[in-house]
């Protein structure tokens, strides 16, 4: 035996699911059929009741979550496929949006410089160009690179520069300093020119400065003593020669603001100096009661070296060093206070 009332009744007509004044559209099937049951009820309708009912509770939720969530609508553009719909449309939709089906989202994403274009488009390439030459100025005096990364920088330099000039002077023909932009593309050629100046001015010290230490090579033992001591007297030293065949490894004496040093001159056109020659110049330290110890050389010193100079008074100048050196005693700008400080 059944144990739902629904099962002993006829089926419903399907005129009762169209909608009538008894049953308006906006009613749900739900409200129709169990708009009168309550809690007290004891009566069923069966199955066809909890299916509605299920419908019902699901339908609601998924209203609840709609209202809850409310997405912001979405711009719809005009299919490019229908061209009356285009009419009278005067943006375009973003270069850059995600088309799907004619609609598209309004991602933000700037446009980049491209360094291939022939030309500037816009004020936004304009800005991407400035970034990029920002970058790349920076890069190229900045950063230690090879050859051809620095061929590469500034032929991207001279390409960018060229481009914001031809659109500013594009944008304002008769007056393209009025243009805002104009000082910010100022700014940065001055730049990329004073840059530019002083790598020259570097190179050029540099070959001046292989030059200077070519003709140190030529010089006699004696003579690049009589050198060093007069590159020191620039520094604003006391200078004293010593030599003679009883010097125990010291060949000047320099004093300043009542401190003392000696020096030990190598002229040496080729080898290198090791530690037992620093070693002497050390132990000569200590016997003479110096402050510090000099070592100069036309060459180079051993690993060695340099690590047993490290912990002591004393001070390794080879050949790059005392070409720069050089430079700072007799050179452009040269100054009577060494640096760093000798004592």
């Amino acid at each position: 035996m059944s144990l739902f009332a629904s099962d002993l009744e006829p089926a419903p007509d399907d005129s009762t699911s169209k909608p009538s004044a008894s049953n308006p559209p906006d009613e749900s099937p739900l409200d129709s059929a169990c708009g009168s049951i309550s809690p007290e009820s004891s009566s069923c309708l069966g199955p066809r009741c909890a299916a509605l009912i299920l419908d019902w509770l699901r339908r609601h939720a998924a209203g609840a979550a709609a209202a809850e969530l409310e997405l912001p609508s979405v711009p719809r553009w005009p299919r490019a496929a229908d061209p009356a719909a285009l009419q009278g449309v005067a943006v375009k939709p973003p270069h850059d949006a995600a088309v799907n089906g004619g609609r598209q989202a309004w991602l933000f994403s700037p446009r980049g410089y491209r360094e291939e274009a022939a030309v500037l488009a816009d004020a936004d390439e304009l800005d991407a160009a400035f970034d990029h030459l920002d970058y790349a100025v920076f890069r190229r005096f900045t950063n230690t690179l090879t050859r051809a990364e620095r061929i590469r920088l500034d032929n991207s330099i001279d390409n960018a520069l060229f481009k914001i000039e031809r659109f500013l002077t594009k944008r304002a023909p008769d007056d393209p300093s009025s243009d805002p932009s104009w000082k910010r593309f100022e700014a940065i050629r001055a730049e990329v020119i004073h840059r530019r100046n002083e790598v020259e001015q570097l190179r050029i010290q540099a070959r001046r400065a292989e030059e200077k230490l070519a003709r140190l090579a030529n010089l006699t033992p004696e003579a690049f003593e009589e050198f060093v001591a007069e590159v020191f007297e620039c520094l604003g030293f006391q200078t004293r020669a010593v030599g003679g065949a009883d010097d125990q490894g010291v060949d000047l004496v320099l004093e300043r603001q009542g401190l003392r040093a000696i020096v030990q001159c190598k002229y040496r056109g080729k080898g290198v100096v090791g530690s037992p020659e620093v070693q002497k110049l050390l132990g000569a330290v200590h016997r003479t009661g110096s402050h510090k110890g000099y070592f100069v050389t036309t060459s180079t010193f051993t690993l060695a070296a340099e690590r047993l100079a490290a912990d002591q008074p004393l001070e390794l100048i080879d050949g790059p060093r005392l070409t720069e050196l050089i430079r700072q005693a007799l050179g452009p700008g040269a100054t009577r206070e060494p640096e760093p400080p000798w004592f």
